[in-house]
């Protein structure tokens, strides 16, 4: 497992945007990248990917991808019964992984240049504490969904249950910001939505196509809060311009941890795209991140029969892993948007909550 060190320095906020033919990789992407291709060389995934077809469909061109193999041959998901179902581990979690899943390590240099080691020594009240150093660790999904598909796995030998964290958005906040990739995203379903595997951690992939999420209007509520209400589930929209990363990783985690203590099930999304309210070509850039509260998913089904999808972060954001060839043919986008209809909170809940993470907002307001 190689480390990939950083500084804020390799921060990359501003990419291109769709309409320049020329765009950069960064060191990560090209370490990312590259991994990932010797994974899938060495025969470490379950199933080569194979996207067989591509379709855009509707006024908002949502980007439907027929990839059969996910469904046929992916890992049985868990059996989810409750948003803050405990860490079990029994259960199948990251430290179970072969090693050659493993890809990189994440590791930030920090100011004060303390070595890089697993375990630092700190005086406390003239006593040696052992303060031990937390992983961050990316891995591949050995069933991807597309091209570059890992998963950012935040300290990993913490054990913690499928939540978000201050750190965990923290840091795959400064994942995305080493990317200089217009098509590089990052997402966490929570239990209930979709997550398949209770061990913290956030999915990250390539898209090489534009959505519509991307440039889309939204509605400011109050200081860092946004509303997206253009998409058939609505949601809430955050930008890192002029917010900056520690304080946009609190504020989404108070928002989160919210959700998390009344049991309400959430996707999360991080892209690219231009500053909220600004042209769609528009060279102003920054990151996007929308958080949805949804309905709970109870269960282990990975796929209803009635549905060519199911609704976890990808779909919310418009980009449909389609699993069942017959739909993939039939999907227009009154059924795209019924099916993600069905997902989303009903108004009256929905408004509650609304008024609630304005609340937390206000909190944020110096």
């Amino acid at each position: 497992m190689a480390q990939f060190t950083y500084t804020e320095s390799d921060f990359n906020e501003n990419t291109c945007n769709w309409q320049q033919t020329e765009c950069q990789q960064s060191k990560f992407d090209e370490t990312l990248q590259s991994g990932w291709d010797k994974a899938v060389e060495d025969g470490h995934f379950r199933y080569k990917l194979d996207i067989e077809e591509t379709r855009v469909i509707g006024s908002k061109k949502y980007i439907a991808q027929l990839n059969v193999k996910r469904a046929q041959e992916r890992r049985k998901p868990d059996v989810i019964e409750s948003v803050n179902q405990p860490f079990n581990p029994a259960s199948f979690n990251f430290l179970k992984i072969k090693p050659q899943e493993i890809l990189l390590e994440l590791v930030k240099e920090e100011d004060d240049s303390r070595p890089n080691n697993q375990v630092n020594q700190t005086q406390e009240n003239g006593t040696d504490k052992q303060e031990v150093k937390k992983r961050n660790l990316v891995v591949i999904n050995v069933s991807p969904l597309e091209y570059g598909h890992v998963l950012l796995v935040p300290d990993i030998d913490a054990c913690q249950p499928q939540v978000l964290t201050e750190s965990s958005m923290r840091v795959s906040l400064e994942m995305m910001l080493l990317s200089k990739h217009r098509g590089f995203r990052i997402g966490f379903n929570s239990l209930c939505a979709f997550a398949s595997v209770n061990h913290a951690h956030l999915h990250a992939y390539y898209l090489d196509r534009e959505l519509f999420v991307e440039s889309v209007p939204v509605k400011h509520i109050c200081g860092d809060l946004y509303e997206l209400d253009a998409m058939p589930a609505k949601g809430f929209a955050f930008q890192l311009h002029k917010t900056g990363v520690d304080k946009l990783s609190k504020i989404i985690f108070h928002i989160a941890d919210y959700f998390q203590k009344h049991e309400v099930a959430h996707n999360m999304y991080m892209i690219r795209g231009p500053v909220f309210n600004e042209d769609q070509h528009s060279t102003n850039r920054t990151i996007r991140v929308y958080l949805w509260p949804r309905k709970k998913f109870i269960g282990s089904m990975w796929l209803k029969d009635e549905e060519a999808f199911n609704v976890a972060l990808v779909e919310l954001a418009g980009h449909l892993p389609v699993k069942v060839k017959e739909m993939f043919y039939d999907l227009d986008e009154e059924k795209i948007e019924s099916t993600i209809r069905d997902a989303a909170l009903e108004d009256s809940e929905y408004n509650s909550i609304k008024q609630d993470v304005s609340n937390i907002c206000q909190s944020f307001i110096s």
